[in-house]
């Protein structure tokens, strides 16, 4: 799951890069050996290849399907970054922090995004998603923080779940990190 995570999010900071006219489903089925290769340097065995090409074809698919994942690959965007290297002195000490996706809307909002790209299997997926809210939200406030110290402008933050199209979004607590 983590070396499929993995190429998801190269590919995803490709698309991004490339523009999502430059990625149809015809040009996904041609860069199946491309994820192939990366998960196979990555250490995927040929056992779990087909499968784990499957899932990042499936996350990637998903993406360029939902209006969200459009959303947040898409063009327009003011100050957009991905595989976002900073390094800042937060609390005290230097940290750093690398961020999935981060740009600046229309509206001069900057935001970060997350992208979770492992899968739920079975019910209770508002459960699960909320509990990845619960489970990251330190991490997305501590960026928040340092990316508003920056560039002075409101910030929110986001989880994108590709395998789900899911989406969780919030305004951080700046006060408590």
């Amino acid at each position: 799951a983590r070396h499929v995570g993995t190429v998801v999010h190269r590919q995803l900071q490709r698309i991004a890069e490339e523009g999502l006219q430059a990625w149809s489903a015809d040009r996904m089925a041609r860069s199946r050996d491309d994820y192939k290769d990366m998960l196979s340097v990555l250490g995927v065995t040929s056992g779990e290849l087909d499968s784990a090409v499957r899932q990042v074809e499936q996350a990637l698919r998903q993406t360029l399907d939902d209006d969200r994942g459009r959303w947040l690959l898409g063009g327009g965007h003011e100050s957009a970054s991905n595989e976002l290297a900073l390094t800042a002195v937060h609390d005290g000490r230097f940290v750093d922090v690398i961020l999935d996706r981060t740009f600046i809307d229309k509206d001069g909002t900057s935001w970060i995004i997350d992208y979770k790209t492992g899968a739920h299997a079975g019910g209770g997926l508002y459960t699960f998603l909320d509990e990845e809210v619960a489970r990251y939200r330190r991490q997305l406030e501590r960026y928040a923080d340092i990316l508003r110290r920056m560039e002075h402008k409101p910030v929110r933050v986001g989880l994108y779940f590709p395998m789900h199209q899911a989406w969780r979004e919030w305004e951080p607590d700046l006060a408590n990190t």
